[in-house]
């Protein structure tokens, strides 16, 4: 009988009992008698029923998680008493987790334990605290239930997902990021270093090829050079109130900072500097220009617990900060979105600025929707109004677009599902025409 059925009879048994009596006067004697053992039962029962300290839980999981990804936790119970013990469990994660696994239920043997297994999936970026645990533990006869709300301290830290950052490290030391969808693309300038040799590509510039290895190996030979390492690459990441709008499924803000963190892991595996900062109405992250393998690290640490705000981004301020704290010339990537006059009357006399000693790379995250909408054709007059407006203002950001690019920015306006693999390849670009 389960615990629930016995506390059922346990209580209407009772009630049963003085219904025969009412019957059948001559059994009051035998119906007292029993009613006395089963109160004297339930009260041994609930002697049986263990105290908090005969019980302890042990929590063991990662405090470092990735978005996306399926992250095992196992919780331990110690049962410190001598007779077994069921128990049933589960935990409190935050509300962007989802669990596997839990509630769970099993038998724990005196002075022995019992390991629950479940996995956690992140849904969101941040740092996050584990809830308390909720055990609940039965008497000998199960009768009575005992909850238990245990506190074990463990912080976690949700990154993106950098599963894709490690395949890419990969690549990059087999030089074949052409598998990540990015061109690789050869440098047209003479004054950089001799690398190496290697087969001809139809890609290939013949003026590279060699002559004397193409005779020697009896086949074509292309002579490669190694670009500029040890420049500047310097992110400003806009988390103001634009960067919320959504496309498949990510906000623009998280497809800036993935496109942030692929950019900067190849640029420091090409020998460059990466630093960066995170602003809305103030500064709000910021990570000087440094290299080396604790750098992509740094990187992560900067980014993982941003998210967008309501405020407006204050170009000031952050163009400010940038130009009294990065000195030597760098690419410096904005990844914002602007969408009005207000807004890049705000932004232009700043990068006008920074046009004199830095090249500035602008990425314009598009609001698909809207830009969807000025491309489909009207059913009414509502319609005929939404679409105008939305097709004046796609006009108005391709004029802004050609505005910046006369200042001497390199301009990307471009849908956030394409941000990283454009950026990556204007970055390539840059390298290989020595724009730096």
């Amino acid at each position: 009988m389960s615990p629930t059925g016995k506390l059922l009879l346990l209580v209407c048994g009772p009630a049963l009992a003085a219904a025969l009596v009412t019957v059948f006067p001559f059994l009051k004697p035998w119906v007292l008698l029993a009613d006395a053992v089963l109160v004297g039962v339930a009260l041994l029962d609930a002697l049986t029923l263990p105290r908090r300290r005969r019980v302890r839980v042990e929590r063991t999981g990662s405090s470092i998680l990735s978005v996306g990804t399926t992250n095992p936790f196992k919780l331990t119970v110690h049962n410190l008493g001598l007779r077994p013990l069921y128990v049933r469990l589960t935990e409190s994660f935050p509300a962007s987790m989802d669990l596997q696994g839990l509630p769970a239920a099993a038998w724990v043997r005196g002075r022995g334990r019992r390991v629950f297994k479940y996995s956690v999936v992140p849904k969101r970026r941040g740092a996050f605290n584990v809830g308390r645990t909720y055990l609940q533990v039965t008497s000998l006869l199960g009768l009575w239930r005992r909850h238990l709300r245990i506190t074990i301290d463990h912080p976690l830290k949700v990154f993106p997902d950098v599963k894709a950052l490690n395949t890419y490290a990969l690549l990059a030391r087999r030089n074949r990021i052409d598998l990540m969808g990015f061109r690789k693309t050869r440098g047209r300038g003479s004054d950089v270093e001799f690398d190496r040799l290697r087969d001809y590509q139809p890609d290939d510039d013949h003026r590279r090829i060699d002559p004397f290895a193409s005779a020697r190996f009896r086949r074509l030979i292309t002579r490669e050079y190694e670009v500029s390492r040890n420049q500047n690459i310097f992110f400003m990441i806009d988390c103001g109130r634009l960067m919320a709008a959504e496309s498949r499924g990510l906000s623009n803000l998280d497809h800036a900072l993935n496109a942030t963190l692929m950019l900067s892991s190849l640029a420091l595996d090409f020998g460059d500097n990466v630093g960066l900062m995170a602003f809305d109405e103030s500064v709000r992250s910021f990570l000087p220009p440094t290299s080396g393998v604790r750098s992509k690290t740094a990187v992560l640490h900067a980014l993982y617990d941003l998210h967008t705000s309501q405020a407006e981004p204050d170009f000031e301020q952050a163009f400010l900060t940038m130009n009294l704290r990065v000195r030597q010339r760098s690419l410096i990537v904005l990844l914002t979105n602007v969408m009005d006059g207000a807004s890049f009357d705000l932004l232009r006399p700043h990068l006008k600025i920074v046009t004199r000693r830095h090249l500035p790379l602008v990425l314009l995250l598009r609001d698909e929707d809207l830009f969807d909408l000025a491309e489909q054709a009207p059913d009414s007059l509502p319609e005929f109004f939404s679409v105008g407006a939305a097709a004046e203002l796609s006009t108005w950001r391709e004029r802004m677009a050609g505005d910046l690019q006369r200042l001497g920015a390199l301009v990307l306006d471009i849908a956030p599902g394409q941000t990283t693999p454009d950026l990556i390849n204007t970055y390539l670009r840059i390298k290989a025409d020595q724009l730096l």
